[in-house]
């Protein structure tokens, strides 16, 4: 199980009550990859939702024609950020992947069982929500932002 001190240090569950980091700390486990490997595909089911500890992620995305692979990184995550939200909205496919570009320690959550805990607790499940749109929101600029670098 994962401390809830560890927990509370990060956006995403700042401000919740001890009960709710309790169960959202069951839910938990930590994870290390090695530097290059791939934390999940995009297009793949979306299973986990994941905040990172220590080292970096970058996302990735398939910007070839249709039949070719071509792969084009955002700016990586860091210590604190949040990935893998599919894992928690529908349809649950991840919309991009995710590569470690170093050593990465991880805390990872089972997106089922996050999901019933968020309907099961409406006013967590609020909150939680508000906090993970922001980073939706973030993540859609950043990607606009490439988008248009590549295009000019």
């Amino acid at each position: 199980m994962i401390s809830i001190e560890l927990l509370r240090r990060y956006p995403l569950f700042a401000g919740q009550d001890l009960d709710m980091l309790k169960q959202i700390a069951k839910l938990a486990h930590e994870k290390e990859i090695e530097e290059g490997a791939l934390l999940f595909f995009e297009g793949e089911v979306a299973k986990m939702l994941y905040l990172v500890l220590e080292g970096g992620i970058t996302l990735t995305m398939n910007v070839g024609d249709v039949g070719v692979y071509r792969e084009e990184s955002l700016t990586p995550l860091r210590n604190g950020e949040v990935l893998g939200w599919s894992a928690i909205v529908e349809p649950h496919f991840y919309s991009m992947g995710a590569k470690a570009v170093e050593k990465t320690h991880l805390i990872a959550f089972e997106g089922e069982a996050l999901r019933q805990l968020l309907d099961n607790h409406p006013d967590f499940g609020y909150h939680f929500m508000k906090k993970l749109s922001i980073v939706i929101g973030q993540r859609l600029v950043s990607k606009c932002i490439q988008l248009m670098s590549l295009v000019v």
